[in-house]
């Protein structure tokens, strides 16, 4: 077994799911793998707390590389480093990766199990939001969408982020089918600063789209909160609008 120091090219040359919102909260500083057990890892420096945390990647039988495990809040690089390394060689030692990750046990019912829960960096990004929410402000408004779509995606939502440079109203179009139903939404983002309030030119502007494309629900979250004339020109609409601010995003980050 060996684990070798490895090039930024050469990490991102393994096909992995480094979801596009990992740079948000930190960057990639040093790149290792051990190609024998099929695991690559990177140590990241904070964007805002500047500690270091590493994570860890391993194979998995579609081909593409996930999350398997990781920690942050280290104070050093070296000792980052340190614990990637030998966390990496204990899971090597044990033979967890193969048993885990390819080979699947039946539980009483003859149902697949796995013994670990493959996540990905999207699911960090939320885990670190849900311990700095106040974080979320500093977020460019594009990478707000696309946290805001992942969250509606663990809701049970299909989602489609839309073109940035189009009108608004919809940001994220989002919708569950089956057999009963077919439930759309409209999702408008707004990351504003907490004293910039959402106001009542939004909620009519988003009213207007609702009514030329008839979705079931069209549904507004802010980093802020919402004027009083807002959510009072919003409740004309009766349940075919739905308010979501700062606390409500709080609520949604905590469950994870």
């Amino acid at each position: 077994m060996a684990i070798n120091s490895i090039s930024e090219d050469k990490f991102h040359s393994y096909p992995n799911e480094n979801n596009p919102m990992s740079n948000v909260f930190a960057k990639e500083k040093l790149w290792f793998a051990d190609d024998e057990n099929n695991l690559i890892g990177a140590v990241l420096l904070d964007n805002f707390d500047k500690d270091w945390s590493y994570v860890i990647l391993a194979l998995d039988s579609d081909g593409k590389y996930r999350f398997i495990d990781g920690e942050v809040s280290l104070k050093t690089i070296e000792i980052s480093t340190h614990r990637l390394q030998k966390k990496i060689t204990d899971l090597a030692k044990k033979g967890e990766l193969k048993e885990n990750l390819f080979d699947f046990d039946l539980d009483d019912e003859g149902i697949e199990k796995t013994g670990i829960i493959i996540t990905d960096i999207n699911l960090e990004v939320k885990k670190y939001f849900k311990k700095h929410p106040e974080k979320l402000y500093e977020l460019d408004p594009r990478k707000f969408e696309e946290l805001i779509a992942s969250i509606m995606e663990d809701f049970g939502f299909e989602v489609e982020l839309t073109k940035a440079t189009r009108d608004g109203g919809r940001d994220i179009i989002a919708n569950i089918k089956n057999a009963v139903t077919n439930f759309l939404a409209y999702v408008e983002c707004k990351r504003y600063s907490p004293t910039n309030k959402v106001g009542v030119s939004i909620i009519r502007e988003v009213a207007g789209v609702h009514s030329l494309r008839m979705p079931s629900k069209s549904i507004i979250v802010t980093t802020s909160t919402f004027t009083k004339d807002a959510v009072k020109e919003a409740s004309i609409m009766n349940d075919q609008m739905k308010l979501n601010d700062y606390y409500d995003l709080k609520a949604w980050l905590s469950k994870y």
